[in-house]
């Protein structure tokens, strides 16, 4: 049941990833040479981080070994161990993640620039309208704003939410070193990452154009209150005298826009938030191992909540709703998981009826 396990989760991850591939391709706007630079770039970086995971679990495993001492049948027993994962199934479970991260970054980076843009962003005066009315005809960054006043712990919030990057690609490649026991675990959370980007990051950013609070005024319409939290943003970068990833970032955003080639991390939607979603995934799958670590990377997600606002990347709805859809997709990767490791039915044979 093991190695069937291995081989349906990676497929069925595989299938999803592909044919959000292919739906990419076929809408005509992306240059397939160019994807296949991206692909290139995004395969030698993963397994590049692949493989330096690789050496801290096995260092690890050197260290607690050296605890309990070291002699010639430890050792044998930890090369067993490790020549065992390169067999044909365990080659899949420490394979797929790093091809499954590479192959939708690619696919995402280029469906965000090239394919994104076509639906335009109608949707961000309702949104603006629907946070005023959350909160009692505010601006939700006025609320942030008036709680988190300083330009210092604005600094704060914008490290920590550009620090967001670490457990996205990370998490994904530790799954390939986890040991087989962990498979449900492993297979919610990838499926579950699959589906962010392409369910939430996609097809939903697709059906519900927004640019978010930071690009309003560029690509809607003039705005006195999103204006205003920009130049409150530059005013506290100016007062601390250290540039806010943000600002730089959304420099950056704005003048790939509309580009002919694709670049790593372009493209510029607000709802839903895959920022927002991918935390809370981090802290759906942390409270799976420890209470501890479950509490406090919920407590990161709730930092990335109110960073979103803080900054200007999103309306307080996108969080919203994107937590809300996390939670649902968590679920439903669950069960299929738990489907997954089913062994198959084994079809008896039934007597002839005369």
């Amino acid at each position: 049941m093991s190695s069937g396990r291995e081989v349906k989760g990676a497929a069925a991850g595989m299938a999803m990833i592909l044919t959000y591939l292919l739906l990419v391709m076929a809408s005509g706007q992306v240059d397939p040479l160019a994807f296949a630079r991206l692909l290139s770039f995004y395969l030698r970086s993963t397994f590049a981080l692949w493989l330096m995971v690789g050496l801290l679990f096995l260092f690890g495993k050197l260290c607690l070994q050296a605890r309990k001492g070291v002699d010639k049948q430890s050792l044998l027993t930890m090369g067993r161990s490790f020549a065992g994962r390169l067999d044909a199934n365990r080659g899949v479970m420490m394979l797929w993640p790093p091809f499954l991260f590479a192959t939708l970054m690619a696919s995402f980076n280029a469906f965000k620039q090239a394919v994104l843009p076509l639906a335009g962003f109608s949707l961000d005066p309702a949104l603006a309208a629907l946070d005023r009315s959350l909160f009692f005809g505010i601006d939700p960054w006025r609320v942030t704003h008036a709680i988190f006043a300083s330009p210092e712990a604005t600094q704060l919030i914008d490290r920590a939410y550009h620090g967001w990057f670490v457990p996205m690609s990370v998490g994904v490649i530790v799954c390939a070193w986890l040991p087989a026991s962990s498979y449900r675990l492993r297979t919610q959370y990838l499926l579950s990452f699959i589906m962010v980007w392409t369910v939430i990051g996609s097809l939903l950013a697709f059906a519900f154009p927004s640019a978010g609070p930071c690009f309003y005024s560029h690509f809607v319409g003039p705005s006195p209150s999103y204006d205003a939290l920009m130049s409150k943003l530059a005013e506290g970068q100016a007062a601390t005298g250290s540039p806010l990833v943000s600002l730089r970032i959304q420099a950056k955003l704005l003048a790939f826009y509309g580009s002919d080639t694709l670049q790593v991390g372009a493209g510029i939607s607000a709802m839903p938030s895959v920022h927002n979603a991918l935390a809370a995934l981090f802290a759906l799958a942390a409270f799976k191992l420890n209470r501890k670590a479950g509490l406090l990377l919920a407590s990161y997600a709730a930092v990335i909540w109110l960073g979103s606002i803080h900054l200007g990347w999103h309306y307080a709805l996108d969080g919203i709703v994107s937590i809300g859809l996390t939670l649902l997709i968590w679920r439903l990767c669950g069960h299929l998981a738990d489907l997954l490791e089913q062994p198959p039915a084994r079809l008896g044979v039934q007597p002839a009826i005369a």
